[in-house]
């Protein structure tokens, strides 16, 4: 499959990267706008513990930011849908590093798995469900695969859904990309001092040992299903293809939602993913199969 050139990362052709520069400012725009709000929210709303699962939805709901995002602001418009849809959500913040407090998906991922891991069985033990349905964006769209491969997650997991998830790592370029849209942190990136302070971002690398160990042995396990929604115009994960899950064997039940083949004309990068409607969307409905 072609992929078309992400501006920045690798286009050498000058005329995309303008032609690109626009969707990429309108991504990061709309993903600052809703930190703006998330911060300016005094009262932001609970999860729902003490509420026992909906009988149409039996498998509360757990939400997993990417790195650098944060519980309040990426999920601000999936968590009223999946409300509305009858579904309980539960979100967490992950991988804070005493270093760079209030900056989340920066700390050791077998450490933030392990996070999400616990967080999980306090959803169960709250809500009394068998299993619950794991969503996430980017860095925690890959850590529910760490979960079941190596925390003994799995038989507590329905559902992996993945926004543009980081499934098979991502290049120095898309991380670069990522750090360089968000203010007060660039010029770590331009001293190449981040990538010292954060584990999180050498593991993150699609050679790395993390990475290789993660996807050893094959994308998914038995009894989970798995969602990837993934659009061809991310400029952080790269490949954007790569992304895709293979299953392990026949019988294991996958879905890779490329957004572009369900909305041809949709220029969504990285950053706005949680927000695009066609996303909403396609998670509300595999929610509902």
């Amino acid at each position: 499959m072609s992929l078309p050139p992400v501006p920045g990362v690798n286009a050498d052709d000058a005329r995309v990267e303008i032609t690109r520069a626009p969707e990429r400012a309108y991504g990061t725009g709309e993903s600052f706008g809703h930190r703006f709000a998330a911060a300016l929210d005094r009262d932001p709303d609970e999860d729902d513990w003490g509420r026992p699962p909906d009988e149409r939805h039996p498998h509360p709901v757990v939400l997993a930011h990417g790195t650098l995002g944060d519980k309040d602001s990426v999920w601000r418009t999936l968590v009223p849908a999946l409300r509305a849809a009858g579904h309980r959500v539960f979100r967490l913040n992950y991988g804070e590093m005493p270093t760079l407090r209030r900056l989340f998906g920066l700390g050791d991922i077998p450490k933030s798995a392990r996070e999400l891991a616990d967080f999980v069985d306090r959803v169960l033990d709250d809500t009394k469900a068998k299993k619950a349905v794991l969503v996430g964006h980017s860095q925690g769209g890959m850590l529910p695969h760490h979960c079941v491969k190596f925390l003994d997650c799995a038989p507590k997991v329905h559902h992996v859904v993945g926004i543009a998830p980081s499934n098979h790592g991502v290049t120095v370029e898309g991380l670069t990309a990522l750090v360089r849209q968000l203010p007060g942190v660039r010029q770590f990136v331009e001293a190449e001092a981040l990538f010292r302070l954060s584990p999180a971002f050498t593991q993150l690398l699609h050679d790395s040992d993390f990475v290789r160990e993660l996807t050893a042995g094959g994308d998914t396990l038995p009894g989970i299903r798995y969602t990837v929604l993934w659009s061809t115009h991310d400029e952080v994960v790269q490949p954007p293809a790569s992304q895709r899950l293979t299953p392990s064997a026949p019988d294991h039940r996958v879905e890779n939602l490329c957004l572009q083949e369900l909305d041809p004309g949709n220029r969504t990068t990285h950053l706005a993913m949680p927000y695009d409607p066609v996303v909403l969307r396609e998670v509300l409905r595999v929610l509902d199969d």
